[in-house]
């Protein structure tokens, strides 16, 4: 493997993901390939992947509502990507077909079965096929209130409860200081780092790289507060992700 790759800090937004798939895309040398965005949403990633012209590029995502705004924008942009509703943990049975690279931004944490998950992308790789995964780090996800129900969380229930397995819920931050948006929880899972590579390693993927991106160095002059606490709690980490030939998505290898 290529050595050097240059340590990440955090863009504008989610698209920290996307500049890890840059230099991922430059380091693997992949040609005419075919992509998947797995919890594609409205296809911000989408799109930009196919700057890259692939074969095929097709975006899955649970809500049929996100999907109707990324078919209105590829109609504009006369995009040649494919949409199609479905469960992330089934996405090898909505397109039936091997990608050579599968590409998700945190969606995991909306996913109650991490295992299946993580063989669904086995199968939807080709052998030698790469996965570029952007989650919601482990340590950030870990102060996620528990689910109290219909409950909104106090401010001090933020607390890091790493080992806690039990569902979380909470109101975005760009609801609760929108004043345009009434609040409503939002409920997610919390997962540890040994899950994820219990769950990749039992699929047979092999882990190539993990990064857990720095914030921008400005930020020191500009938010020292905010610099702070993206040190204190990371709030990406991002995986590199292979299959090798023989990977069946059980973690045996075929015969």
């Amino acid at each position: 493997m290529k050595q050097g790759l240059p340590r990440l800090r955090y863009t504008t937004g989610v698209l920290v993901s996307w500049t890890y798939f840059i230099l991922a895309f430059i380091f693997l040398c992949i040609k005419d390939v075919t992509f998947i965005d797995l919890g594609c949403g409205t296809g911000i990633f989408t799109f930009l992947l196919e700057q890259y012209q692939p074969r095929r590029l097709v975006g899955i995502d649970l809500s049929g509502e996100m999907l109707r705004i990324a078919r209105e924008k590829a109609a504009l942009s006369r995009s040649r990507a494919e949409w199609l509703e479905g469960d992330a943990t089934r996405a090898h049975d909505c397109v039936q077909a091997a990608f050579d690279l599968v590409f998700s931004s945190t969606t995991t944490h909306y996913l109650r079965d991490l295992d299946t998950f993580f063989r669904q992308i086995a199968l939807c790789l080709k052998p030698g096929g790469a996965c570029i995964l952007s989650v919601i780090h482990p340590v950030y996800s870990a102060q996620y209130p528990i689910e109290q129900g219909d409950r909104f969380p106090e401010d001090d229930e933020w607390t890091v409860r790493y080992l806690d397995m039990r569902s979380r819920a909470y109101i975005q931050p760009w609801i609760e200081y929108n004043d345009s948006v009434e609040n409503e929880l939002s409920v997610s899972y919390h997962y540890t780092f040994s899950n994820y590579v219990n769950a990749i390693v039992q699929a047979g993927l092999t882990i190539c790289r993990v990064e857990e991106p720095l914030p921008p160095e400005a930020w020191k002059e500009t938010a020292p507060g905010r610099y702070d606490s993206f040190v204190e709690t990371p709030t990406y980490m991002i995986l590199l992700l292979t299959r090798q030939d023989g990977c069946t998505g059980t973690g045996k290898a075929s015969v």
